[in-house]
């Protein structure tokens, strides 16, 4: 895992107790131990495969505006305890050639889809109902689960990223500092509107004379979709050079807060 500047590690969080209980150690993107290689579902009684209204609503809403950060933390809010869909589909685990030639599928497993982000990072898609999932994948098998079970499970297999409803008007990324404090039921900030994180930026400034000022805010219009988290803007007395520029963005990658609190960032130089 790297942070938010691609620089450096970003620490794996600890995924609590009571969910690696519900995993039974390590487990595949289902949230199925490796031991065994069973697909175990939840039991979700009278479940009609219907999204839940207070989830819906919130993703809605952030879709709407979503340059309010108190929608971000809605959705997340909404999550806790809900049920989403996983899409699974088979996977070929073994395969041979026989004498004409042609290969056979000696042996599969169900796993769950995964995704590769814009910039690389493995992404875990979950749906909210079954109508939407079926119309992103028709011939994926839809499995209920727990969002914190989901979520930890990606975790375990190295996500960084959950795409929630992919394909809809209003898909959420729950991106990696949300995506670890749901697990660990910590409140959180989107980044661009955290003040803790603002105050880091400008102590990561400090140390170069040649920064003017710095300033941060939402990436993207989307920001609640896809792109980078936050766009972080650098104003410089003189044109920087290329080593200043790969010195302060080290400097951030080095920041204990921003390596935190920011999934990812772009860095643009302005001389005043």
């Amino acid at each position: 895992m790297t942070g938010p500047t691609g620089e450096g590690p970003a620490r794996r969080p600890e995924i609590p107790e009571h969910l690696r209980a519900a995993l039974g150690g390590p487990a595949d993107s289902a949230g199925v131990p490796w031991g065994g290689r069973e697909l175990h579902t939840s039991s979700f009684a009278g479940d009609t495969g219907e999204a839940d209204p207070v989830l819906l609503g919130a993703l809605r809403a952030v879709t709407v505006d979503p340059l309010d950060p108190q929608l971000h933390r809605s959705v997340v809010s909404a999550l806790a305890e809900k049920r989403l869909f996983a899409p699974i589909l088979p996977a070929v685990l073994e395969q041979s050639v026989d004498e004409r030639g042609l290969m056979h599928d000696n042996s599969s497993e169900m796993a769950m889809v995964r995704l590769r982000s814009g910039d690389g990072r493995e992404a875990t898609p979950a749906f909210s109902d079954i109508p939407s999932l079926t119309a992103w994948h028709p011939e994926a098998r839809p499995v209920p689960i727990e969002a914190e079970r989901l979520g930890a499970a990606a975790v375990e297999e190295g996500a960084q990223l959950v795409v929630i409803d992919p394909g809809t008007p209003h898909t959420f990324l729950l991106r990696r500092p949300a995506l670890w404090a749901f697990l660990q039921r910590k409140p959180w900030m989107p980044a661009w509107a955290d003040a803790t994180v603002a105050s880091a930026l400008h102590a990561a400034a400090s140390g170069f004379p040649w920064i003017g000022g710095v300033g941060m805010g939402p990436a993207t219009a989307a920001v609640q979709a896809a792109g980078p988290e936050i766009r972080v803007e650098v104003r410089t007395a003189q044109t920087a050079a290329d080593a200043q520029r790969s010195d302060f963005q080290r400097a951030l990658a080095e920041n204990a807060v921003i390596a935190e609190q920011v999934d990812s960032l772009t860095l643009s130089f302005v001389e005043q």
